[in-house]
């Protein structure tokens, strides 16, 4: 694919005038239920490394941070033969000629279809997995003591014991099995030693990746794939693959998954795994395979499939469509646009999936409204020049969506230290606002809660500072206290155009929860009006983080039916109300004084859509061109003493990631 031109999105300033204090500003809340909007299914991250196996981990996720929801990789871990010299590339520490730069002096094995897949490579030939029509007997061609799926499967079976229904598991795929790609026609660029050379065709394999190329979806039989009655199609291969993998992982740790992705990112190549469908045709042909497997069997055909899981963008054309003529690549609308003519594609797609990052796939666009607006609602209007006048957004297809990755913030609480602080931690909370109220999603996902190293733009947290980090802060006002099952309610700001708040109720729980943010750097005094709704509210507990003082726990009473609070500059409030509820519901967290409440609402709306003044008096928290990062690193092989370095590849490699 052709690399796309970037746009940075640009900074919305909040400057104070005077130092001190803004003037009083009023809150009003409405939880009837004639106006509910949508039900939050949670907040997580996804995993990457193995300190997700550490007990001091599991207690911050689950106990401190109170995430209700985990993500994790599911590219297909085959056992040996088939992985032997990890699918047979170079390496380092391997014997020659399987050493880097390897046979070809080129860091990486090349192929084009399944064809070549298996030729001789250094004195050694790759094996093809087939999968046959016994799904038992295609599960022990996997290895599930991969550290990946064991640490996703020791976290969800905590996740499962503490939360219930509550904890939602899910997975996308980076990648199917390398056999089942062929030549997308791309190659890779801007590379440098030990990544594959410049010019490399995808599909190929680095350091155990199944690097680019894209899914052969044409259906057509191939003897590779001979599996006993004869030859089969690599779509089949696919989703017999894919039921085989999500089997044996349910089995191996005894748990369930809620929901998968089957591309991460899709039409995205990068040396790491990764795979394209650049036409919606492709990606429907492998969403109803993968639905019509998953269907043939009780313990799967409950699993959701959400999609497209592609990227926010940064303009119309992100939103829509690159290129003309014989070289298009679809985005994310046009995706749902397509999958809408195709009933059985309809029946296939559970709900539908974004990632907060800009057209470039690195800069956060989280907290960017009009990206927002036009995935939710799309757009009556063309935006640019050759995109259609009239395009729907999700929310017109009845199926909910989720935020599903995103990252790319400084790990101050102001970044800037001068100006409107959109590139650091403060801006995460606002990102997380933007995405809930404008974007109307029903759940929000960051890359990574740790990875090994120190926090760093792709992480929450590390090790060392834990719960003291303030980007792990920022997240942990909604991940704490807005649980699943609350719904969004609409809030009105009255007297700001520079305090923004969203707020959830959860009848069963009777909590409300508020979240404030003050998008100025003056502080602000806000007095919110207390509904009826959920009764009996007395008193809200209270959470409030800024600059140099992060997570700062007080209470408020109400009086004459209102709640008065003071929100710092540039800082988040929490308001935690608990009430008298129905009994209903999910079982919700176990923190917080008000044992895990939620309810609120979307600042400067009645009926949804976007927040406030453009949901924060024009203030926008996304991130600069050189800000940011996408999830999708390159795995470190186990064992291998190359691992250290491939980690810290990923780490500076990420930076140079540009479409």
């Amino acid at each position: 694919m052709a690399r796309r031109t970037r746009r940075a999105f640009g900074l919305g300033v909040a400057l104070a005038l005077a130092a001190g204090v803004a003037a009083g500003q009023t809150v009003t809340v409405d939880t009837s239920a004639g106006n509910r909007q949508q039900t939050i299914d949670g907040f997580g991250t996804c995993l990457a490394g193995t300190e997700g196996q550490s007990s001091w981990f599991q207690q911050l996720y689950f106990d401190d941070m109170q995430a209700s929801m985990l993500r994790f990789d599911i590219v297909p871990r085959f056992a040996a033969p088939y992985s032997d010299l990890h699918y047979n590339s170079p390496w380092f520490g391997q014997a020659s000629p399987m050493d880097l730069p390897g046979p070809d002096g080129n860091n990486v094995r090349t192929y084009t279809s399944a064809a070549d897949y298996t030729q001789s490579f250094g004195g050694q030939k790759a094996q093809i997995a087939v999968m046959g029509p016994n799904i038992d007997d295609n599960v022990k061609l996997f290895d599930f003591g991969d550290e990946v799926p064991k640490t996703a499967g020791t976290l969800a079976q905590i996740g499962q014991q503490k939360q219930g229904a509550d904890f939602k598991l899910f997975a996308s795929m980076w990648s199917p099995a390398p056999w089942l790609k062929v030549s997308s026609g791309n190659t890779i660029s801007g590379q440098s030693d030990p990544l594959p050379k410049n010019g490399t065709p995808w599909p190929f394999i680095w350091g155990g990746n199944f690097s680019g190329g894209k899914l052969d979806t044409s259906g057509t039989p191939r003897a590779e794939f001979d599996d006993g009655t004869g030859p089969t199609s690599a779509l089949t291969q696919f989703a017999r693959a894919l039921a085989a993998y999500l089997r044996g992982f349910q089995d191996t740790y005894g748990v369930k998954l809620y929901a998968i992705s089957i591309q991460n990112e899709l039409n995205f190549e990068t040396f790491y795994n990764s795979c394209t469908y650049p036409l919606a045709s492709g990606y429907i042909a492998a969403l109803k395979a993968a639905r019509a497997e998953l269907d043939k069997y009780d313990d799967l055909k409950t699993i959701r499939i959400m999609g497209p899981e592609d990227l926010l963008g940064g303009d119309g054309y992100g939103m829509w469509q690159y290129g003309g003529g014989n070289n298009v690549t679809h985005k994310n609308l046009q995706y749902l646009t397509e999958i809408a003519k195709d009933p059985d594609a309809v029946k296939a797609i559970d709900f539908f999936c974004i990632h907060g990052y800009a057209a470039d796939g690195v800069s956060s666009a989280g907290a960017t409204p009009q990206q927002w607006q036009w995935w939710a609602d799309g757009w009556q209007t063309s935006p640019s020049a050759g995109l259609p006048a009239a395009v729907d957004g999700f929310a017109s297809y009845g199926k909910k969506s989720w935020m599903t990755e995103t990252s790319g913030e400084d790990t101050a609480w102001l970044s800037p230290a001068n100006g409107f602080p959109g590139k650091g931690a403060f801006s995460i909370a606002l990102k997380i606002h933007q995405a809930l109220t404008a974007g109307q999603e029903s759940a929000w996902a960051y890359w990574q809660m740790t990875d090994g190293s120190d926090v760093s733009a792709y992480t929450l947290t590390d090790a060392t500072q834990k719960e003291s980090s303030p980007k792990y802060v920022a997240a942990k006002h909604f991940f704490h206290f807005v649980r699943p099952g609350s719904q969004r309610v609409p809030v009105t700001v009255s007297g700001s155009s520079t305090l923004v708040a969203s707020g959830f109720v959860h009848d069963g729980q009777g909590t409300l929860v508020l979240e404030l943010i003050n998008t100025d750097a003056s502080d602000a005094t806000v007095s919110v009006e207390v509904p009826s709704n959920p009764p009996d509210i007395t008193s809200f507990d209270v959470r409030t983080s800024s600059d140099g003082s992060l997570w700062q726990t007080s209470s408020a009473d109400v009086s004459g039916g209102a709640v008065s609070v003071t929100v710092p500059g540039y800082g988040v409030v929490t308001l935690a109300g608990q009430g008298t509820g129905t009994g209903t519901g999910g079982a919700g967290g176990t923190g917080g004084a008000a044992g895990g409440p939620s309810g609120g609402g979307s600042a400067g709306q009645s009926t949804g859509g976007s927040s406030g003044a453009s949901g924060g008096g024009g203030a926008k928290a996304s991130g600069s061109e050189d800000d940011g990062g996408c999830g999708c690193r390159a795995a470190p092989r186990s064992g291998s003493s190359g691992a250290a370095l491939l980690s810290l590849l990923g780490l500076a490699l990420l930076r140079r990631r540009r479409r």
